[in-house]
């Protein structure tokens, strides 16, 4: 999800990427969904919990919780990751990959202003997407006003010392003039997200999660990310015209390496990650 770089996000293969840690997304899900009271399969008079997943990207959150039996909407800026999520959400795809969804429904749009009116679900996810948002406090406020009174919001985001978080400054400590913008990693410091809260109608709770993330090996997993659409390649472009990106791709290697869980020639990350729930006050 992009709620800025417009440009950045086209082309590449997102789900090279994104899919290896698609299981934290479905956890998120399950975790809000329980945490409503909804258990899935669950036949009764009260309707199905709405949902709203922002940042969707590719749709993982967003499909875990349509398969439990919720109501859902995934929203992200960019187009070509909504259209992967849209055709993940087809009969004919969730066919070939049982249990993966039921039905859903994508749209366009911004998480500083969400194209919906107030108290408009019963959850309001963001799995590693509501993060890149420019202005958090901002997308802070956005969550919590769309989501009803008694309803939670629950948002994932990389911490700043792990793998993951670590990405961007070990490619961008090789540019002359390094972003200076607010970092995504913000949304994994519990300070900032109980800060950008604070003000809000909003109960909020933090930990630590992690998520299991595999590659067949280190090289696969940096040609990977070298082609996964967002800030890295419009970073790796920069750096290759100044003869600078074989060095950060080495880097980029030992950051894996450096943290690699196995010894036989692929690569396993332990990647922490920091979960926020809200519950809306009544």
């Amino acid at each position: 999800m992009s709620s800025t770089t417009g440009g950045a996000w086209l082309g590449g293969d997102y789900a090279a990427a994104g899919d290896a840690w698609a299981h934290a997304a479905n956890e998120v899900a399950a975790l809000a969904l329980a945490e409503l009271g909804h258990v899935p399969g669950r036949t009764a008079d009260t309707p199905a919990p709405r949902v709203l997943d922002v940042g969707t990207g590719t749709g993982p959150a967003a499909l875990a919780a349509a398969a439990a039996g919720a109501r859902v909407v995934g929203l992200d800026r960019e187009p070509d990751l909504l259209r992967i999520a849209a055709r993940r959400a087809r009969p004919a795809h969730r066919a070939r990959h049982a249990g993966r969804a039921a039905a859903a429904w994508f749209v366009a749009g911004d998480a500083l202003a969400l194209p919906f009116p107030a108290d408009s679900f019963d959850a309001v996810l963001s799995t590693f997407g509501v993060m890149f948002a420019p202005s958090p406090d901002r997308a802070a406020a956005e969550l919590a006003r769309v989501c009803s009174p008694g309803g939670l919001i629950a948002v994932a985001s990389w911490t700043p010392d792990g793998v993951l978080g670590r990405i961007a400054p070990t490619v961008t400590r090789h540019l002359d003039h390094p972003p200076t913008g607010p970092s995504p990693t913000r949304w994994g410091d519990p300070g900032h997200v109980h800060a950008w809260f604070a003000p809000l109608p909003v109960t909020l709770r933090t930990r630590i999660a992690h998520v299991r993330i595999a590659y067949p090996s280190v090289a696969h997993a940096v040609a990977v990310f070298e082609n996964k659409p967002g800030p890295l390649r419009a970073h790796r472009a920069t750096l290759a015209a100044t003869g600078r990106w074989e060095q950060a791709r080495a880097d980029l290697a030992a950051l894996f390496e450096t943290h690699n869980q196995t010894s036989d020639g692929t690569l396993v990350l332990d990647a922490p990650y920091l979960l926020a729930l809200g519950r809306m006050r009544i």
